[in-house]
C-alpha cells in the first residue's frame, strides 16, 4: 500500500465523521455532556445512544426497506444535515438559561439517528475491502480523527462549532458523491445466513466484550468527568496510537494477514489493562489512561471485525454492521450506566474494585468464547468449514482479498475451469476483446502472467 491509499478520501470521510464523535461526545467544545453519573444519563451521549440503536436495528431487520429509502439522495443527506443541526442546537442549548431540555435529549437522539445512517454507509465501502486495506485505512482515520479532535478543542468555543458542524458536510461529500454509496443496490450473493444465530453470536462477543469495556472504564474514571483535564485530548490521541499497536500490530506482522492473532492480542490487552484496576486510584491520570485505552481498542476492533466479516463472507452490510453495532452500543452505555449505578450507591473500595475486576474479566473471557471463528461462520452460513471451501468460495474470497468486480471474478472463475477465451466470451455473451480486458486486468491486480499461474492461485490454500 502506498501513501496515497493511506491517506485516500475513505480515510478522510471515515476520519471526519468520528471526528465529529469525539469532539461532540468526549469534550465541551459543544456540550458539557461526558460524564460517567446516572444524574446525567439525560444527556448527547445516552440519547445519542438510543439513536444509534434505534436506527441499527431498524435497518437491520427492514434492510430492504431501508435500502430502498437510502436510494433517495434527500434521504441519504438527510443524515450528515441532522448531525449538522444537532450540533448547532447542542451548542445553544449550552449556553442558554432558557433553550434546554427536552432540546438537548431530542437533538441527541436525532445525532443518533444520523450518526447510525453513516455507520452502515461505512459499512457498504468498508466492505468492499480486503483485511489489510480494512486496517491500515481504519487505523489511519481513527489516527487522524484523534489529532482533529485534539486540535479543534484547542480553539474558542465558536470556531470549534462551526468546524465540528463544517465535518457532516465533509462526510457525506466524500460517501454520496465521491464514493456513490446507495446510489445502486448490489445484491451480495451468498449463502443464506442463519440470521437469528448470527444476533446472538453477535450480542455475546461484541456486545459482552464492550460492556466489559465501558463497565471497567465507569471505575477507572470514577464518575468524574475526564475531559476537566486539558491534557485529555492528547491522551486520547496517546491511546489511539496504543489501540492501534494492540490491534493492527499483529494483524499486520506476519507474512500473511491473521486476525486471529490481532483478535487475541486485543482481547489479552483488555484483559490486562482491567487487571490493573485495583492497583490504579481511580480518577489519576494513569486510571484516565487506562480507561481511554478500552474504549479505543473496542472502538477500532469492532470496525475491523465487522468489516472483515461483512466482506470475507459476503453478508448484507445493513445486516452485519447493523446488528454488530447496535450490539456494541448497547453494551457500552449498559456498561457506562450500570458501572455509574454502582458508583452512586457503594463505596469505592479495594474489595470493589477486586470483585469489579473479576467480573470484568469474567465477561471478557465469556465473550472471547463467543468469537466469530471459520468453524462458527461456516454453520451460520449453512456450510461446511472453509479451511476446505469449495471452488467457487477461493474465487469469491480471491475477489474480496484483491478487490475484483464481479465480472471479472465471473471469468475468473471460468478461466480456473480450464475454459478458453472463445468458450468465456460464449457464456458470458462478451466480446473478444472485452474478455481480453478482463483477463489483463485479473493478471494485473492477482500478480500473475499466465492463465496457469491463475490457476494455481485459484487452487491454493489461502
Amino acid at each position: 500500500m502506498t501513501l496515497g491509499d493511506v491517506l485516500d478520501r475513505r480515510v478522510w470521510g471515515l476520519a471526519l465523521m468520528l471526528a465529529w464523535q469525539f469532539i461532540t461526545f468526549f469534550s465541551p467544545a459543544i456540550h458539557y455532556s461526558t460524564r460517567n453519573d446516572v444524574s446525567h444519563f439525560n444527556s448527547v451521549v445516552g440519547y445519542s445512544s438510543l439513536g444509534l440503536v434505534a436506527v441499527l436495528l431498524v435497518a437491520a431487520g427492514q434492510a430492504g426497506v431501508f435500502s430502498r429509502a437510502m436510494g433517495r439522495p434527500v434521504l441519504r443527506w438527510a443524515a450528515p444535515v441532522a448531525l449538522v443541526l444537532s450540533t448547532i442546537v447542542l451548542a445553544i442549548v449550552d449556553v442558554s438559561e432558557v433553550f434546554r431540555q427536552p432540546w438537548c435529549s431530542i437533538a441527541a437522539a436525532i445525532s443518533g439517528v444520523g450518526l447510525g445512517v453513516l455507520y452502515l454507509a461505512w459499512g457498504d465501502v468498508l466492505r468492499r475491502l480486503n483485511i489489510v486495506e480494512v486496517t491500515v485505512k481504519t487505523a489511519s482515520a481513527f489516527l487522524l480523527a484523534a489529532v482533529l479532535f485534539a486540535l479543534t478543542v484547542m480553539l474558542p468555543k465558536l470556531a470549534a462549532v462551526v468546524i465540528t458542524g463544517a465535518l457532516p458536510i465533509g462526510v457525506g461529500a466524500i460517501l454520496f458523491q465521491g464514493l456513490g454509496v446507495w446510489r445502486t443496490t448490489e445484491e451480495v450473493g451468498k449463502p443464506a445466513l442463519h440470521q437469528g444465530a448470527f444476533s446472538v453470536r453477535a450480542v455475546f462477543s461484541l456486545g459482552v466484550l464492550s460492556l466489559a469495556g465501558s463497565f471497567a472504564r465507569s471505575f477507572f474514571l470514577a464518575g468524574t468527568p475526564i475531559v476537566s483535564d486539558g491534557s485529555y485530548p492528547w491522551l486520547f490521541l496517546m491511546a489511539t496510537i496504543g489501540a492501534i499497536v494492540i490491534v493492527c500490530g499483529p494483524l499486520l506482522s506476519a507474512t500473511s494477514p491473521d486476525f486471529a492473532a490481532a483478535y487475541k492480542t486485543s482481547v489479552f490487552a483488555l484483559g490486562f489493562v482491567m487487571l490493573l484496576l485495583p492497583l490504579l486510584e481511580p480518577g489519576s491520570f494513569a486510571a484516565d489512561a487506562a480507561g481511554v485505552v478500552t474504549y479505543c481498542v473496542v472502538m477500532l476492533l469492532m470496525w475491523v471485525v465487522l468489516a472483515r466479516l461483512t466482506g470475507l463472507y459476503g453478508l448484507s452490510p445493513l445486516f452485519a454492521f447493523g446488528i454488530g453495532w447496535a450490539s456494541c452500543t448497547a453494551g457500552l452505555l449498559a456498561g457506562t450506566f450500570g458501572g455509574a449505578l454502582v458508583l452512586s450507591t457503594v463505596a469505592v473500595t479495594p474489595r470493589l474494585l477486586s470483585l469489579v475486576t473479576l467480573l470484568c474479566v469474567c465477561l471478557l473471557f465469556f465473550a472471547y468464547l463467543f468469537l466469530f471463528t471459520e468453524s462458527t461462520m461456516a454453520r451460520l452460513l449453512g456450510g461446511g468449514r472453509f479451511g476446505r471451501r469449495p471452488f467457487r468460495e477461493r474465487c469469491h474470497q480471491l475477489r474480496v482479498d484483491f478487490n475484483l468486480t464481479e465480472r471479472e471474478e465471473e471469468v475468473l472463475v471460468l478461466v480456473a475451469k480450464g475454459r478458453s477465451t472463445p468458450r468465456i466470451r460464449e457464456e458470458l455473451g462478451l466480446t473478444a476483446g472485452t474478455v481480453n480486458a478482463h483477463l489483463s486486468h485479473l493478471y494485473r491486480k492477482l500478480d500473475v502472467h499466465d492463465r496457469q499461474e491463475l490457476i494455481d492461485l485459484v487452487e491454493s490454500e489461502r
